[in-house]
């Protein structure tokens, strides 16, 4: 049940948008901006990394639209657990300093040092991945929020229905139906 009890019994964040859309429009376009523009990271990596933000904020239902979403982008179900559920070995090991750089961002920001950045660069990312996953990590510690403050948590259904929604418009096809426009 959300927090708000103007909100319907079994209310998604797209409820919570209807409310402000300015807001709605300025925070989806930072989400199309980060996690569909990347020059590093595949869009469904993108979707995996916050997945694994959601799932160390303890926010169930962006785990479960971003799992969704990187599955529907494409990312082997299995590649997404051992994402969100052994970061220190994912199938993809390139994977692990950037998903330990991003852990330190969520859980302890203020520790993060060089050593943390030049660990994901030894592993043959660059300073664009680096400033990326801080990116994909700022966002999703920010959703996570509204999200959780509202008190969103959603069905299986919704939260397989929201990612596949996100893999098949993105953010900016959620932004223009919201607008009343076709995605």
């Amino acid at each position: 049940m959300p927090h708000l009890p103007s909100l319907p019994a079994n209310a998604t964040l797209v409820d919570v948008y209807k409310r402000s859309p300015a807001v709605a429009a300025a925070t989806l376009a930072l989400n199309d901006a980060i996690m569909r523009n990347s020059t590093v990271f595949s869009a469904a990596e993108c979707e995996a990394i916050a997945a694994y933000v959601s799932k160390l904020n303890a926010c169930q239902y962006c785990l479960g639209v971003h799992t969704s979403a990187a599955v529907n982008l494409g990312m082997d179900t299995d590649d997404v657990h051992a994402i969100c559920e052994r970061p220190e070995m994912p199938n993809n090991p390139r994977l692990a300093p950037v998903l330990s750089y991003v852990a330190k961002l969520t859980v302890d920001p203020a520790r993060i040092d060089s050593g943390d950045v030049q660990r994901v660069l030894d592993a043959g990312w660059d300073d664009a991945a680096v400033s990326h996953a801080a990116f994909i990590a700022a966002l999703y510690c920010f959703m996570n929020r509204i999200v959780d403050g509202h008190g969103i948590r959603g069905s299986e259904e919704q939260l397989a229905a929201g990612g596949k929604r996100l893999a098949e418009i993105g953010y900016s096809g959620l932004a223009k139906l919201l607008a009343g426009h076709p995605a």
